[in-house]
């Protein structure tokens, strides 16, 4: 009996913790250049699908991140996507921009503001005009060496390319790959947007990498309308910044931030006396079960 409840205590004191702990930073409005200066991360998953967070936990997620807008991309379906857009309507916070990563052997395509799946059965030019079709924009994801299916044609008709991305993470030679890539579309398309994305899936880490937009305001038309016209530039997890060299100096300007966690000491107290309590209560209740008679 002293053990279950030593196990409900610690449950609880890991979610107090937890609670206390938790900031939702408010974020004022910055600008830079006539426009206004947006943080934003544009490859998100999310549940249900193949993400960890429900769209209501991914507003809360995006505050701690200190970003003004996400767009909730999962795998070959924009319904999470569509649903967290609503919800985001509901209420104040981040703004939320439905979109979908077009997944294929060939190559990964994230379609932010779409309303209607873009199917991955065909080659990336025709996945692109069928996200135009939509008045979508498409970027280009993690588009490193073994992305076989970006020929010439499909890069120049991109709106953006992810040169700032977790893959860097794993080394130098990621990095390079996708600084390689986005060179490429810039010499096909001057105005290709450099994007900054988290791909996050299941951990709270949303924005590590980033987009800062030049933006006439905080809407989705003109979120879209930066990155058509190439007013972005991103930001990796050690805050390098990457894009065209005016706009990186006006961001520079603005001392711009990669993700911190608040209290992340005690957000890893919280998680891991939460496990333990709930484990312990768990396991002594089976045990209780067990010597009951109860199956």
């Amino acid at each position: 009996m002293a053990w279950r409840m030593a196990a409900s205590l610690l449950l609880v004191l890991g979610a107090g913790v937890g609670t206390a702990t938790d900031t939702l930073p408010k974020r004022s409005a910055t600008y830079a250049g006539g426009y206004r200066l947006l943080g934003a991360d544009f490859h998100v998953h999310g549940f249900p699908g193949d993400g960890g967070l429900a769209a209501w936990s991914m507003r809360d997620e995006a505050r701690r991140a200190g970003i003004d807008l996400f767009a909730n991309t999962n795998h070959n379906q924009p319904l999470t996507g569509l649903f967290a857009q609503w919800v985001s309507g509901l209420s104040e916070g981040p703004l939320v921009i439905a979109g979908e990563e077009v997944t294929s052997a060939e190559y990964h395509l994230i379609a932010v503001g779409i309303h209607a799946r873009v199917s991955s059965d065909q080659p990336a030019v025709r996945a692109i005009e069928a996200i135009h079709a939509q008045g979508g924009v498409a970027i280009a994801a993690h588009p490193v060496s073994s992305s076989r299916g970006w020929t010439d044609e499909a890069i120049a008709m991109l709106d953006g390319a992810e040169v700032a991305h977790p893959l860097i993470e794993q080394g130098e030679r990621q990095r390079q790959e996708l600084m390689a890539f986005y060179e490429r579309g810039r010499r096909l398309n001057p105005n290709l947007a450099a994007i900054g994305s988290s791909d996050v899936h299941t951990t709270p880490t949303m924005a590590r990498c980033r987009t800062l937009l030049f933006a006439r305001d905080l809407s989705a038309g003109a979120v879209l309308d930066a990155i058509r016209e190439g007013r972005t530039v991103a930001m990796d997890y050690q805050g390098r910044l990457y894009g065209p060299p005016a706009l990186v100096g006006l961001a520079a300007q603005q001392r711009p931030v990669a993700r911190t966690d608040a209290h992340p000491g005690y957000r890893r107290f919280s998680l891991g006396v939460g496990l333990l309590g709930g484990l312990g209560v768990l396991l002594l209740g089976r045990r209780r079960e067990m010597g009951s008679g109860v199956i």
